[in-house]
């Protein structure tokens, strides 16, 4: 069975206790916020959110703490681990798996939202659209995928993160990978240093983008 999980993350990153935090970023806080906060918190547990490439699970624990019906999935044993105690600790439900993208445990047309913080772009290009086709199976009629991926205009002396295997996507792929989907947005966000470089701090390029199942 063909898999896409790159194994630098685990034994360079994971398993070394690096990439380990507790907050949600930003920009994911906000785009959930306005698409499914008008429900009240006891009616998200019937919306189910899949967190791929959930790491230590610091944006599903962000889903759990208000209320969704949280899934995560990666291919780090260790990643996993640290997700568990963190929910475990702080009494908080969540459905973990250890798995590939490219094939996911999961039912067709189960959630109703799936999202990916820099996860896809550790990917070949044919297995990102691969990706993209099981996600789009697994969401339900009117979800919502959010992903954020390294574009083609991030430096290439720009933070990259634990692994050798990377893509840099630009908006025609973008267009073509979504084909199925219709695209709510497709946002550019760009950190630029332009000061004292010497005391670095971080510098990106991304793409974000909102698409929802027809």
């Amino acid at each position: 069975m063909k898999k896409s999980f790159d194994k630098k993350w685990e034994n360079n990153v994971y398993s070394k206790g690096k990439q380990i935090n507790s907050y949600p970023f930003d920009i994911l806080v906000s785009i959930v916020a306005r698409k499914f906060f008008h429900f009240f918190p006891k009616d998200r547990k019937n919306i189910r959110v899949l967190d791929l490439g959930c790491g230590a699970g610091n944006n599903a624990k962000f889903f759990a703490e208000n209320g969704f019906s949280v899934f995560g999935i990666d291919g780090s044993k260790s990643a996993l681990s640290f997700c568990r105690k963190i929910f475990k600790k702080n009494k908080l439900k969540g459905n973990f798996a250890r798995g590939d993208f490219l094939n996911l445990p999961y039912k067709d047309n189960f959630f109703d939202l799936i999202v990916d913080r820099e996860s896809l772009y550790a990917n070949r290009p044919a297995d990102i659209k691969k990706i993209i086709d099981e996600i789009f199976k697994r969401l339900k009629p009117g979800g919502y995928f959010v992903s954020f991926m390294f574009n083609n205009m991030h430096s290439a002396k720009a933070n990259f993160i634990g692994t050798g295997r990377v893509h840099l996507v630009n908006l025609n792929e973008i267009l073509d990978w979504f084909s199925e989907f219709k695209i709510e947005n497709v946002a550019r966000h760009s950190l630029l240093e332009v000061h004292d470089k010497s005391h670095k701090f971080m510098e990106f390029d991304e793409y974000i983008i909102i698409a929802k199942k027809p």
